[in-house]
């Protein structure tokens, strides 16, 4: 059973289905989804593989919270599953009391972390306060995962003391995410431009975390150094960002889209210019695997995903970023096309969804008691805790 707080267009809630589906249709242990708020972007696509889908209804804030833990301590001791994962706060605080609450006990449940560092001036009050309570809970849980070695060590600064921590980095299907050397031709075509220009991409839902205003910057800048870019951005209420007036005709604002897979092999590069929370970004991944160069900010673990194929930047520095845009758009061509391949390859030999649903299977066996929980350590060179 997983839990998380709702199934919109976001990070955690799209790896969520790609895992659940993947079960649902491959023959994998039976899958229940539990949406603490409504069925979202991604509920049709759990319902359509197969997946149990329940959604509790529950609204923003903390009136709904005491019906939501009983709802969920209601349907856990019903369908009494093997193994529990919740996702994202909120939903880990109200798993943890439902658990308890149904008599399947915190044994177990894994909480499945997808942030690294937070800034928690830009949530609510709320997220501040369970982030408190987490820490303190944090021994309840068999296991606590985390998609990044940041958001490892973000949480225990945080407080949190589990009694183990386990590496879930994120997993993509490279034949769903795979090249497609027509699909510039046909993104020019749908937005009216010249295929000849540039094409940076940014998939990312307007959010402060984003920082769009930084790209924003960082392609005026490139453009007045001479380079003829268009760009293009993805995710949900991106097409009510304020264009400023110097980007207005170079920019193609396109919102929420199902068929980010068909867009994304179309950017020359793709960009993501978070400032905070991001722990395993997944654009990065699915650039990468349609052998599309990637440039990030240093957030989460963006450089050890890139592994060298790409370029990482300081934060809030468009200076940096327009160079590094410049830099990669300037190779020659037998370059460029090295760095694709290169890209595409390392998905496929550390991130692919193979690997990834083994390690989530080993975990989901563990918790039913078939075996011991795992040893999923976090690489050496990169953990610095110990």
């Amino acid at each position: 059973m997983h839990i998380i707080n709702e199934l919109d267009a976001g990070g955690a809630e799209r790896v969520l289905t790609r895992i659940a589906c993947h079960n649902a249709k491959t023959g994998g242990p039976k899958q229940i989804a539990v949406s603490l708020m409504g069925e979202g972007v991604y509920g049709p696509d759990l319902r359509a593989a197969g997946v149990e889908l329940h959604c509790l209804g529950m609204t923003s804030g903390l009136r709904d919270l005491p019906g939501a833990i009983f709802k969920l301590a209601r349907l856990m001791h019903r369908h009494k599953p093997d193994a529990m994962m919740s996702w994202l706060y909120h939903s880990d605080f109200i798993s943890t009391l439902a658990a308890a609450l149904s008599g399947r006990g915190t044994k177990r449940l894994a909480w499945n972390i997808r942030c690294a560092e937070m800034d928690l001036a830009q949530y609510g009050r709320s997220t501040r306060i369970v982030l408190k309570l987490l820490a303190k809970l944090s021994t309840h849980p068999a296991i606590i995962a985390a998609n990044s070695h940041a958001g490892q060590r973000h949480h225990i600064t945080c407080g949190y003391h589990p009694k183990r921590w386990a590496y879930l980095p994120n997993g993509f299907d490279t034949k769903e995410w795979t090249p497609d050397p027509g699909a510039k031709q046909k993104l020019c075509c749908e937005l009216d431009i010249d295929p000849t220009k540039s094409i940076i991409g940014m998939v990312a839902r307007k959010d402060p975390a984003k920082d769009h205003a930084t790209l924003f910057a960082a392609i005026h800048k490139a453009r007045h150094q001479g380079h003829d870019i268009h760009l293009v951005l993805v995710g949900d209420k991106t097409d009510d960002l304020p264009i400023p007036a110097e980007l207005e005709g170079h920019v193609s604002a396109l919102g929420l889209r199902r068929d980010v897979a068909k867009l994304v092999p179309a950017f020359d590069i793709a960009v993501l210019s978070s400032s905070f929370g991001e722990g395993f970004p997944n654009v990065i991944g699915e650039a990468m695997a349609c052998g599309v160069p990637a440039i990030g900010n240093d957030v989460g673990d963006v450089a050890e995903i890139l592994g060298g194929t790409g370029k990482t930047v300081p934060l809030h520095a468009p200076e940096k970023l327009a160079t590094a845009i410049t830099e990669l758009l300037s190779e020659d061509s037998d370059s460029k096309t090295f760095r694709k391949a290169a890209a595409r390859q390392r998905i496929i030999d550390h991130y692919s969804l193979a690997a990834m649903n083994d390690r989530y299977l080993t975990i989901w066996d563990g918790l039913a008691g078939n075996r011991d929980l795992p040893e999923f350590d976090f690489p050496k060179e990169l953990n610095d805790l110990g």
